[in-house]
């Protein structure tokens, strides 16, 4: 992915080191990793180890894919994580995945950095599918989805966890 991805007010960008103290806004929050497999980071040492493993984790990624910091334009605050990357690691499914802070949720930045991805995903990639994978409660999260022109295909269990499959075909035209 040609990065930075820029759309009206978001920036998705490569990780740095250095955002490991603000990522811990996000990796740090129970409110959160309520949502992911995996549990809050207890401080911000052991977000930076995460980050390490996420930033090796998208240089093993097929260019383009991976997972990236999302921050604001005009400021450059740090607002989260999104990506695209292989379900599981290994496919054939391409996720897109998005987890901002809370004290930004509610903006509609989860919508416009999902939407971007997903468009580059079809436009540039030449992705044939994209899904979300969503814990079934996750309201905020199925909305993104839907807002993205993602619709409900049902249960799947991914992660070892019971979630709600959302996808997307590319189109043709």
């Amino acid at each position: 992915m040609p990065l930075p991805l820029r759309t009206e007010r978001l920036v998705i960008r490569p990780y740095r080191e250095a955002d490991a103290t603000p990522l811990h806004e996000v990796f740090g929050s129970p409110e959160v990793m309520k949502w992911t497999p995996s549990a809050p980071s207890k401080d911000v040492a052991e977000t930076a180890q995460r980050l390490a493993r996420t930033m090796a984790f998208t240089a093993r990624q097929p260019p383009g894919l991976g997972l990236w910091a999302l921050e604001l334009k005009d400021s450059a605050d740090f607002l989260g994580q999104v990506g695209l990357f292989p379900v599981e690691g290994k496919g054939p499914d391409v996720e897109v995945a998005y987890e901002l802070a809370p004290r930004v949720w509610g903006h509609g930045y989860a919508t416009e950095a999902a939407r971007a991805l997903v468009d580059y995903g079809f436009d540039e990639m030449n992705l044939r599918r994209i899904v979300a994978l969503i814990l079934p409660d996750n309201a905020r999260s199925r909305n993104v989805a839907s807002k993205c022109g993602m619709t409900l295909e049902g249960p799947g269990r991914f992660y070892n966890l019971d979630l709600i499959v959302y996808a997307r075909e590319r189109t043709v035209g």
